[in-house]
């Protein structure tokens, strides 16, 4: 009985012995893994400081010249951990194109933007992630901030870059080639367009002090919604019954079916055509990046509004 309880408690000794060890494997488990975890976790950067006009200089336009050509200056481009901060660097760009309307020229523009890409390329990552976020915000067609003359500097930094492969720059050339058709001031791209009873015209074949044209897709929801705003619009309404503004809308794709039987949508005092030989959408005439498409055009068939909204060329027409 007595070797029984010995070895008994032995057992027991060895048992207490394998759970300690355990206990003590799993602990160490345990805190190697916290160790791998924070050597992993990375330091995200913190918020770079901004520049900002001296308090003297008053005026608006110069505080945004000001601010635009300088607001990169503190910003350290070698920290590649920066693309990986949304809420500091993508914000930061917001920022800094959302000054862009409020300089004097888009020559201060240029410079700003010629600064910060010239700047990024000490970091080929950084480089490209300032020129992705510029086509998100300034090409994408789903982007209330699209500009084509504020995207235009960037590309033409892109195509001129030494950190771009010929290959990386075939896109951005052809993007370039389109942005820089049918500009701000300069003369529009004539086309031919035909109506329902086959006659056909020609863009610059309509007179008018102002000229609102409208590319659009009769079944796209968004193509209704515009047209119903613009319809709604007092200002172009009586513009349009005056005779000052004449409205063109022009289809520019082949279903003929569908645009028959939306005509009905578009108001009898509109101008109402179909691109019968697909000139503008196969030969990229216009950059139709979107639909429906707006241009503002004036009795020269100058560029006044491009790629425009409903608001913006209200606001025009009304002042």
């Amino acid at each position: 009985c007595s070797a029984m309880g010995k070895s008994y408690r032995f057992v027991c000794f060895l048992i207490l012995i394998v759970a300690a060890a355990g206990c003590s494997s799993k602990k160490e488990d345990r805190k190697e893994e916290n160790t791998v975890s924070e050597v992993q976790a990375p330091v995200m950067p913190k918020d770079f400081e901004r520049a900002m006009p001296p308090a003297m200089m008053t005026n608006p336009q110069e505080r945004a010249d000001y601010m635009v050509t300088r607001f990169w200056d503190k910003f350290d481009f070698r920290d590649t951990m920066y693309c990986h901060a949304p809420n500091i660097t993508e914000q930061a760009f917001v920022d800094f194109i959302a000054l862009f309307p409020h300089t004097s020229s888009i020559t201060k523009v240029s410079e700003g933007v010629d600064k910060l890409l010239t700047a990024a390329e000490v970091e080929n990552v950084v480089y490209n992630y300032f020129c992705m976020k510029a086509e998100h915000y300034l090409y994408n067609p789903n982007s209330p901030m699209r500009n084509d003359e504020y995207y235009i500097p960037f590309l033409e930094h892109i195509v001129n870059s030494s950190m771009v492969t010929d290959v990386h720059k075939i896109r951005p050339r052809r993007q370039l080639e389109l942005a820089n058709r049918n500009r701000l001031g300069s003369k529009a791209e004539d086309f031919v367009y035909t109506m329902a009873s086959g006659k056909a015209g020609t863009l610059y074949g309509v007179s008018a002090d102002y000229v609102l044209l409208m590319f659009y897709n009769p079944d796209c929801v968004e193509c209704q919604r515009t047209t119903e705003m613009l319809k709604n619009s007092t200002v172009l309404t009586s513009a349009v019954l005056s005779g000052k503004v004449k409205v063109l809308a022009v289809y520019p794709d082949e279903n003929l079916e569908a645009w028959q039987k939306h005509m009905k949508d578009i108001p009898s005092v509109w101008i109402n055509g179909y691109d019968k030989t697909l000139a503008v959408k196969n030969d990229e005439i216009y950059d139709l990046k979107a639909i429906t498409t707006l241009y503002l055009l004036d009795k020269n068939k100058k560029v006044i509004l491009k790629d425009t909204s409903t608001g913006d060329i209200h606001e025009y027409l009304e002042n």
